[in-house]
Order: structure tokens, then C-alpha cells, then sequence
């Protein structure tokens, strides 16, 4: 079962027909209605900088393919692709044709999808569909992998909703429980023969997964069994490929390691039986290399029409196991050359470049999985039984892919909560700095939220389920940051430009290098042709395979992985990660008022006269802090009238930045509460206390008559007048920006120190949006922090928009903002430079260290450093000693912790 939707398009036909049930993607089009954004995960990427290359330059020559990316360490590529010129496995065939790599299409379906392994798919097509089941596919596969995308893969057919009668309307539909029960006390993951996956994608609102599971239990009288759970296919692709580099690396070391001892061992050279078997291993050894480099470098250069690092390892090896039989087959004649056989420099080639491949594969995945939100999702949960006991009621252990909405389950002390919900029973206190990037505990009891992947403390809480695993924070949280880890940085562009020259320059060098280095030995040191040619030949091997592109192709992409991963454990979701760098150049800082700097949970202080029905239909489900704050008040002052209804009201807009009106169903009165500037109020009839006093007012009028003044209040955050210290001791201009009046404006502005030139009070959104507009005109980067409620403008127009999100799982998505801080700490605002800078200074270092490495192995193996010479036989190590500082350096952000760092 994959209840997180992780499923693939299965189809034969050239075009990918979808037939109308069938799960839609969820895609975020970027261009017409028929271009979709496509991802794909890669397997078989050996060099992160040669397949990006590589793959890039196929999806240019695609027709209807634009917008691409392809991230190298997650191992995925991202593209919009218009339908109409070419379908999803046409790509996928053009790709692997010219890469040589296998790829699998990546989407998450809009619903619940259930896998579950059956021997015959056709007894759950006979079994019909029970309300609530949408859709059922099934594929045939050997083995429990992601299904990749080959010409041997067979799909089974897919059964639509139009090809089985209704079973909730059959007489032998068996009975559903009213709770799903079921008598599965564990998960059933224990496979015998496993041929067939289903793919059940059902309305979790209309049936759970449990009553799914017993529905067609009853109907096949069997057992069924669900699919082990598929990891994420840019892990599962890493971790497979990195297994598969060390094997290829094992077999290589065993047949190289008897050819190194035959050449500098103690032992009697001029017995012709060492070189007989030299000969045989480095074959072998030379094999391997053919079977790892040649056809990729072949596809490479036919279909990309470039030379890349398999070309020159390809070239530099078979150009030093050539020697070597020539050299061999001199020695038989009785004529050796004065440099030997040769055997060991072809074969040490070979597996010091496997080496430094298997370092890189696993660098590259388990910087992958260090800054994974799936691990954080629990497997298990203790489903709670209904019983008359709620202190210590009895509990079953089920797979937490078996959740379903009413469900309730236990969270026992020291363990990871299971999904998003709401404590019913017990207390604790639970570390959520995993999730929001607090550091300390929190304190949770009755009708407390919260979140799946934080860890409870020592006590035991029951808690009612409100998400399920598959859209919970956990899962919400993932995907924005998987997302935004598909996002090109604009300095990814500049390595790919020098990684894409990189390979003919050294080609070049090294044509240069044999040249002259014959001219120098046959007219400096007055060798003969053949002695000449011989040195020169080594020098130009070692000049090959010691340079490396792959240290410039991860300079950057292995940065960001990595600091969005920290930034993520801190809070701070980078949704554009083009921002990580941009946030490093922020001279202004914007903030709005209401729910950022103050904490929008604002104190009704008094009101005039009773217009409370109107208010309650008017303000019923407005989001803004002021309409919640009211509301709430009325409410809360009308519990003990029972006669108080909600009226009904039609046509309610809301204003942004100005009010809310509607007209009342009832005598079709027009009711508007808003600011007193855009009721058109006279100042003589607002109380003279709100102004001194410095409240936000929200006015009411029934039919443009005052009615009502409500005097709101709220607290300033306790994290704004630290994180606006720190922000002008890094020499940062702060702004305030709000649409309350100068009173309430100035009176903030100065608690916080904030000057009163950079308040800017009775703004409307525009007026927000124009003001950031103006500052970045004057060559300012202006970053902009808003709750979201009226900031989108704004948010959208400054270089870096900052949301502060009250949910951690819910309106992040929906915001227009670069940046999400899931933690309401100010302070994070300070800590999102901090690591921007933190990152781009490692950018920096890794390019550096790029240029550094190369010229000085280039210089070393070409012999212009004569003292430092690289020899041919150790230039396979180039490969692993420039990718791990790279790694080293990127990985170096995990090292210091960010969490809780400026305080707040």
C-alpha cells in the first residue's frame, strides 16, 4: 500500500491515454492547459556532473520539453512537457536511449491510494468496487521495486468505474463494519509469491482503509496482504546505485590487487608467468571499465554530440591497457621497454575511479536522506479500541497506512506522535523543534494539537486523528521541500556553463601536454622516438583521468540540498530556493504589523450599542485577526442568549485592507465593518479614548448609520524587538507597514525602534505592494515578512517574501511567499540570513576549491610540476579527492546548529 501516492503512469501506446476515473496528477501547470510539469526519477546516474549533462542536452532536443532541471544528487528531472507534441514515455524512451539510464515518471495522486499483493488481480475486478473506491490499477512485476521503465515492463489492464456494477448495491456485497474493524492485530508485510500489486485508489471522506481491506477480504475468503512500503524512489534509486557502484568496485579491487603485487612485489620479475597473469586480470579489469564507460560515453557522443567524463576515462584506460599488451607482447619478443608492462597503471586506473564513484554515490545519498522528512513518519500506530475504560483503554498495533478518519490512537511515552491530530486524553510534553524548529518542549493536554514526527515526552496522550499520514505536516512539509530542491539556482547556471566546457579543455591540455612533452624529450633530453612517445604518453594519461568536472557540476546543488535540509529542522521552509541566495544581499527589511510584528490575537476592550446577530452572519469564517478577535468576543458575550442567532446574510466581500460587507437576508440591510476611513465615518464619532489609548478600531454600519465601535488591542510579539535589534546591528534598514491608524502604528513603531520615517501606517494592499515597489527601485533587496492575510501583493513583489504560517501544515502551501517560517518566532527571520550566508560562503568555497584542485592536478600530471608528479597509476583517485572536500563543505551546515540561535 502507498497511502503517501506515490504511483506511476502505466501504459504501452505511444500516447499516454488516461482514462477519465483515473487519478489526476497534482501538477501545478506553468504554462498552457496542455503543459504539465513532469518529474521523473533517474537510475543508473555513476556521475552526477556527466548525467546532468548528458540528460539536459536530451530534454533540449525533445520537442514540447521546456523548463527542465535536473538535481543530481536527488537523482530527479523536472520539466514542463507540452501533450500535445509528446507523451510522458515518449520522453522517458528518447532519455534512455540517449543516456543509457532508466527513468520513472514521479507524481502524487490527489487521493489515498491502497497497495495490496494478490495473486490473481482479476478476483478483485470480479470483487466489484464498495462506495467510495474510485479507481483500481494493477502491474505485473518480479520483484518489489518501483516499476522502471523499460520495453519489458507489462501492465495489466486498468478496470475503469464504467467496466464493474456497483457492489454497494449487490445482494452478496458482504457487510461493512460501521468502524472498518478488523481482525489484523499487526501489519502484514510477510510476502510468499508475490506477482501482483493493486493499486486501489479510493475517497478517504467516503470509505478508510481498513473497511477497503475487509470489503474484498470477504469477498476472496483470503488474507490480503499489503505492499512492503516503497521508499522514496530518489532513495531507493540512491541507495540501489550506490550498492551497484560497490559491487562493480569489489570485483574490480580482487582482479587489481594480484597485478599490483605482481608489479612490486618481491618477487622474480623475469618469470614470465606473473606477466601471463597480469595480462589476464588487467583483461578482466579492462572489461569492467568497457562494460561501466563505454556505452555511456558511446550515447553520449552520438546522441549529445559531447565528450564527457566517461569519455575520457574510457579513453585514458583503454589507452593504458593497449600499452600494456603491446608493452607484454615486446617483453615476449625480448625487446621490453624500460617502463615494463604497464598493467598496474591500467587496472589502478580502472578501480580508484570505481572507488571515488562509490564515495560519491553515497555522499550524494545520504545527504539525501539527511535532509528527509519522510524518515519522520512513523510506520505504526497503537489504534485505540473503543471500551469503557478512557484512562487506560485497550489498543491494537496496525500499520499507520491503515488510519482513517475517526480514528483515535494512542502515544506512548518516548515515541513519535503518528499523524496531525487533536489530544482527547492525557498530558505531556511534546519536542516538535523537528517540525517547527522550537527548541523547547511544549506543553500538550485536552484539545491540544499535534503534529505527526515530533517526539513525546514522559507522558501517555490519546489522540483524536484529523490528517491523515498521506497529508499530514510531515507529508505537507516534505513535498514543499522536495519541490523546492527541483528549483535551479541561478549559481547552478554558472557551473553548468564551465562543467559543459570542462571536458573539451582538458582534452585539449592533454593533446598539448603529449605533444609537448615529445618535443622536449626528443630535442631537449635527446631520447628516441619511441622512449619519447612512451613518456609523453604518460604524462598526457595522468593529464586525462586526474581532472574531474564533478567537484564544479555538485558545488552548488549539494550546498542546497543540504541547507534547505537545516533550514527546513529549523522551521524555515525555502519554497524558491533561488532565495537562499538572494537572501544573503537583504538591505531592508519590511514587516507588517498586525500578526507579524504584534501576535494577532487581539483583546476586544469595549463596543457601542448591539448590532451582534448582524456580526455573527458578517464575520462568520473571515480570517483576518480583527474579524476572528470580534467574532469570537460576540460570541463569547452572547452564550447565555440563546435567541442570538447568526443572521443570515448574501453577497458578504471582504475588502483587503478595508472591511467586510454583505447585505442581511432579512429586510436586505447593508452591513459593512471595517476601518472608520472606508465607512467615511466623521472623526466626532469615534470615541475619543481609542485614539489616545492607541486601539485598532473595527466601525460598524447598518445601512451606512454608526452602530458599533469595537477598541482591539494586541500584544507585541515577544521576539520582535530582539530579531529587530539584531537586524540593525547587521546594518539592515527595518520598515513597518500596516493599514491601522498613525496612533496604533506609531505607538509599536516606537516600542520596537522602529523610526517613525519607516512607518507607514492606513496602507492598503496596494499601498504595501507600491511601497516595496519603490524601495526596490532605489536598488534596495527588500525582504517582506506578512502573515499572509492581506500580503500576497506584497510578498510576491519583494525579492524575498517571508510568510509567517500559524499551521504547519495547512496555508503554507497556499502562500504566495519564497520563504515559510512554520515556527511564529521572529527571530527565524535573522537565522534565514544567517544560513544564506552561511551557504552562499560554501558555494564559494566549493567553486574555489574546484578551480584550486584542478590546477594543481592538471599542473602535478602534466609535469610542470616536476617534483609533484601525478602518476598515471594514482590519477584515478582525482575522482575522490576532489568530490569529498565538496561534500565535506556542504555538509559542514549540519555541524552547527541553527535552531534557536538569535533567541525570540
Amino acid at each position: 500500500m502507498s497511502c503517501c501516492g506515490l504511483s506511476h503512469r502505466d501504459t504501452d501506446s505511444d500516447v499516454d491515454e488516461q482514462d477519465s476515473d483515473q487519478p489526476r496528477r497534482s501538477i501545478e501547470p506553468t504554462g498552457p492547459s496542455d503543459t504539465e510539469r513532469i518529474t521523473l526519477t533517474i537510475g543508473g546516474l555513476k556521475c552526477g556532473c556527466c548525467g546532468d549533462g548528458g540528460i539536459s542536452h536530451a530534454l533540449n532536443q525533445i520537442p514540447g520539453v521546456q523548463n527542465h532541471y535536473v538535481n543530481v544528487i536527488l537523482a530527479r528531472a523536472e520539466f514542463d512537457l507540452d501533450v500535445r507534441r509528446a507523451s510522458v514515455k515518449r520522453v522517458m524512451r528518447i532519455l534512455a536511449a540517449a543516456t543509457g539510464y532508466t527513468f520513472e515518471e514521479y507524481f502524487q495522486p490527489d487521493g489515498q491510494v491502497l497497495e495490496i499483493i494478490v495473486d490473481d488481480p482479476m478476483e478483485i475486478h470480479n470483487a466489484g468496487r464498495p462506495y467510495g473506491v474510485e479507481f483500481i490499477t494493477t502491474n505485473v512485476r518480479s520483484s518489489w521495486t518501483p516499476r522502471i521503465f523499460s520495453e519489458r515492463s507489462k501492465v495489466a489492464p486498468i478496470f475503469s468505474r464504467t467496466s464493474t456494477p456497483n457492489p454497494m448495491t449487490s445482494p452478496k456485497r458482504p457487510a461493512l463494519t460501521e468502524a472498518g474493524a478488523t481482525t489484523r492485530e499487526k501489519p502484514r508485510s510477510k510476502l510468499l509469491q508475490p506477482q501482483h500489486a493493486v493499486h486501489i485508489y479510493y475517497n478517504a471522506n467516503r470509505i478508510g482503509a481498513r473497511q477497503v481491506l475487509d470489503y474484498y477480504e470477504q469477498w476472496l475468503d483470503q488474507e490480503i496482504h499489503l505492499a512492503p512500503p516503497a521508499p522514496h524512489p530518489s532513495l531507493a534509486v540512491g541507495t540501489k546505485q550506490t550498492k551497484r557502484a560497490f559491487l562493480i568496485f569489489l570485483l574490480s579491487a580482487l582482479f587489481t590487487i594480484p597485478v599490483v603485487f605482481f608489479a612490486w612485489g618481491p618477487i622474480d620479475r623475469k618469470n614470465l608467468i606473473y606477466a601471463h597473469l597480469s595480462l589476464a586480470f588487467a583483461s578482466v579489469v579492462q572489461i569492467i571499465a568497457l562494460w561501466e564507460f563505454f556505452p555511456d560515453a558511446c550515447r553520449t557522443l552520438i546522441h549529445a554530440h559531447m565528450f564527457d567524463m566517461d569519455s575520457l576515462i574510457a579513453l585514458s584506460t583503454t589507452v593504458a591497457y593497449v600499452f600494456s599488451v603491446i608493452s607484454y607482447a615486446w617483453e615476449r619478443k625480448g625487446k621490453p621497454f624500460d617502463t615494463g608492462s604497464f598493467f598496474e597503471t591500467s587496472t589502478l586506473l580502472v578501480s580508484l575511479i570505481l572507488l571515488g564513484r562509490v564515495v560519491s554515490e553515497f555522499a550524494r545519498t545520504r545527504a539525501a536522506k539527511s535532509v528527509s522528512f519522510r524518515s519522520l513518519q512513523v510506520d505504526e500506530a497503537h489504534l485505540v479500541v473503543p471500551s469503557a475504560s478512557a484512562n487506560d483503554p485497550s489498543t491494537r498495533l496496525i500499520d499507520a497506512r491503515l488510519l482513517q478518519y475517526g480514528d483515535r490512537f494512542k502515544v506512548l511515552p518516548e515515541t513519535r506522535v503518528v499523524t496531525d491530530g487533536t489530544v482527547v486524553h492525557g498530558g505531556s510534553e511534546v519536542d516538535e523543534s523537528m517540525i517547527t524548529g522550537e527548541a523547547l518542549p511544549v506543553a500538550k493536554g485536552i484539545e491540544s494539537p499535534v503534529h505527526a514526527g515530533t517526539n513525546n515526552g514522559s507522558g501517555m496522550l490519546i489522540v483524536a486523528l484529523t490528517k491523515l499520514p498521506h497529508e499530514n505536516s510531515v507529508s505537507k512539509i516534505a513535498t514543499l521541500v522536495e519541490n523546492a530542491e527541483l528549483t535551479k539556482p541561478r549559481a547552478q547556471a554558472i557551473a553548468d556553463r564551465v562543467a559543459a566546457w570542462f571536458v573539451p579543455a582538458i582534452i585539449a591540455i592533454a593533446l598539448s601536454v603529449f605533444t609537448i612533452w615529445i618535443l622536449v624529450e626528443r630535442y631537449h633530453n635527446h631520447r628516441d622516438a619511441d622512449h619519447a612517445a612512451i613518456t609523453a604518453f604518460t604524462y598526457a594519461i595522468a593529464t586525462f583521468v586526474v581532472s574531474c568536472p564533478c567537484a564544479i557540476g555538485l558545488a552548488v546543488p549539494m550546498v542546497v540540498l543540504i541547507a534547505s535540509g537545516v533550514a527546513a529542522r529549523a522551521g524555515i521552509i525555502f519554497r524558491n530556493p533561488q532565495k537562499l541566495e538572494t537572501a544573503r544581499c537583504v538591505t531592508d527589511v519590511v514587516f507588517d504589523k498586525t500578526g507579524t510584528l504584534t501576535t494577532g490575537q487581539l483583546t476586544v476592550n469595549g463596543s457601542e450599542k448591539d448590532v451582534k446577530r448582524q456580526l455573527l452572519g458578517l464575520l462568520n469564517g473571515i480570517k483576518h485577526p480583527v474579524s476572528i478577535a470580534v467574532y469570537n468576543w460576540v460570541c463569547s458575550n452572547t452564550e447565555a442568549d440563546h435567541d442570538t442567532r447568526p443572521m443570515d446574510m448574501t453577497s458578504v466581500q471582504s475588502i483587503p485592507g478595508e472591511g467586510i460587507q454583505g447585505t442581511t437576508a432579512e429586510g436586505n440591510h447593508l452591513i459593512r465593518a471595517g476601518n472608520p476611513s472606508w465607512l467615511g465615518l466623521d472623526p466626532a464619532s469615534i470615541p475619543h479614548s481609542a485614539a489616545e489609548l492607541n486601539y485598532t478600531l473595527l466601525c460598524v454600519t447598518v445601512d451606512n448609520v454608526h452602530r458599533a465601535t469595537f477598541l482591539l488591542q494586541s500584544g507585541i510579539r515577544p521576539s520582535a524587538a530582539p530579531t529587530i535589534t539584531a537586524l540593525h546591528k547587521h546594518g539592515i534598514r527595518v520598515h513597518m507597514l500596516t493599514g491601522d491608524h498613525e496612533n496604533a502604528a506609531s505607538s509599536v513603531a516606537r516600542t520596537l525602534g522602529i523610526p517613525d520615517a519607516l512607518t507607514k501606517p492606513r496602507l492598503k494592499p496596494a499601498d504595501k505592494k507600491s511601497y516595496v515597489d519603490a524601495l526596490q527601485a532605489d536598488s534596495r533587496t527588500v525582504l517582506f515578512v506578512g502573515d499572509g492575510t492581506n500580503d500576497a501583493a506584497a510578498l510576491k513583489a519583494a525579492a524575498v517574501g517571508v510568510h509567517i504560517s500559524p499551521d504547519a501544515s495547512s496555508d503554507i502551501a497556499k502562500s504566495a511567499a519564497d520563504i515559510v517560517l512554520l515556527n511564529q518566532n521572529l527571530a527565524d527571520v535573522c537565522t534565514l540570513l544567517e544560513i544564506s550566508r552561511a551557504a552562499y560562503r560554501r558555494i564559494v568555497a566549493n567553486f574555489v576549491w574546484s578551480f584550486v584542485y584542478n590546477l594543481a592536478a592538471v599542473l602535478a600530471a602534466s609535469g610542470a610540476l616536476r617534483r609533484w608528479r601525478v602518476e598515471p597509476k594514482y590519477a584515478g583517485l582525482g575522482e575522490l579527492v576532489s568530490v569529498v572536500p565538496v561534500v565535506v563543505v556542504a555538509w559542514s551546515m549540519r555541524w552547527r546548529g541553527y535552531e534557536g540561535r538569535h533567541g525570540g
